[in-house]
């Protein structure tokens, strides 16, 4: 729990560095980050790679490094294919 606001933490990983508290757009950062999935974990030697600095480069970030589905897979061969 938040010793401030009495809310339910979450565990963002060894290598988080939270934001200062007036910093809005970076904690909106790190919520985006966290609800799609991705946190600030690593083995202790690199980090955790590359996270957007900015709120306005989070989801050009997200579509980016997200697995994509099967669907999304076969979707693209067949672009691929009508384009040649």
């Amino acid at each position: 729990m938040c010793p401030q606001c009495g809310e339910q933490m979450a565990d963002m990983g060894f290598d988080f560095k939270a934001p200062k508290m007036k910093d809005i757009k970076q904690w909106e950062k790190v919520r985006i980050l966290f609800e799609n999935g991705f946190n600030f974990y690593s083995c202790g030697c690199c980090g955790p790679g590359y996270r957007p600095a900015e709120l306005k480069e989070v989801y050009k970030f997200i579509q980016s490094a997200r697995p994509k589905s099967e669907g999304e897979i076969l979707l693209e061969k067949i672009k691929r294919q009508i384009t040649r």
